[in-house]
């Protein structure tokens, strides 16, 4: 179908199905995003939603973009997602997510690489709540996603329950590229970020693999307690 088609399709599917605001039930002022101007407001706003090189990443990753704190209503979409398959609230994250980049006005990478699970914990869930997030976050920027070049080898035990040092061994070795990447940037995908433990091994074997630069975006950051 042509971009004049598609275009056409999204605007007729918008008038006789408009989105509404998930919060709200207001009908949304935004053709891609189902939340309303005015529940917008209220999110709970990274105020320094680009970490750039900070210490904790780098040299492994270059920057790191995370719009949102883990606080009502984005905690709630993302466990509603994860844990009980709500897809809906993966559009979105997922339009918030290429809404808070364009913000940035950053060079955009080439490739968007959802945090894979390992085979045993999607056939339990059915699907990746990162990928699902990375799809429509890559079809808001125009940008590839792939979600096979890099997979998860080692069933971890949930990161949540550890403390940051048992976090990093959890995760050492358990990612793995399983075909080469002409992308020389990516940007990995995840829904949540905490310690950055489970996104630096990732983007540990995407450089291994010969991708140059990997920088993670991901919709929502938990604040540790001191």
């Amino acid at each position: 179908m042509s971009t004049i088609g598609k275009a056409f399709r999204r605007a007729l599917a918008c008038t006789l199905l408009p989105p509404t605001c998930c919060l709200c039930g207001a009908r949304s002022d935004v053709s891609t995003r189902d939340l309303c101007g005015e529940c917008v407001k209220c999110l709970p706003v990274n105020e320094a939603p680009s970490l750039g090189a900070s210490p904790l990443f780098v040299p492994t990753l270059v920057r790191v973009h995370v719009p949102f704190h883990y606080a009502y209503p984005v905690d709630h979409w993302i466990r509603a997602l994860k844990f009980s398959g709500e897809r809906v609230y993966a559009r979105v994250l997922g339009a918030l997510l290429a809404d808070a980049f364009r913000a940035l006005r950053h060079e955009p990478p080439q490739l968007l690489v959802p945090i894979p699970l390992h085979a045993s914990r999607y056939r339990e869930r059915g699907f990746n709540q990162a990928a699902e997030i990375a799809r429509f976050a890559g079809a808001a920027l125009g940008i590839p996603i792939d979600g096979r070049c890099l997979v998860r080898t080692i069933a971890t035990i949930e990161q949540s329950s550890l403390s940051l040092a048992r976090r990093r061994r959890n995760v050492r070795g358990a990612f793995v590229a399983v075909r080469s990447i002409a992308a020389k940037r990516v940007a990995l995908v995840d829904d949540v970020l905490t310690t950055g433990s489970t996104a630096l091994a990732a983007a540990q074997a995407l450089l291994e693999s010969g991708v140059r630069e990997v920088e993670l975006w991901a919709a929502a950051r938990v604040t540790l307690a001191d």
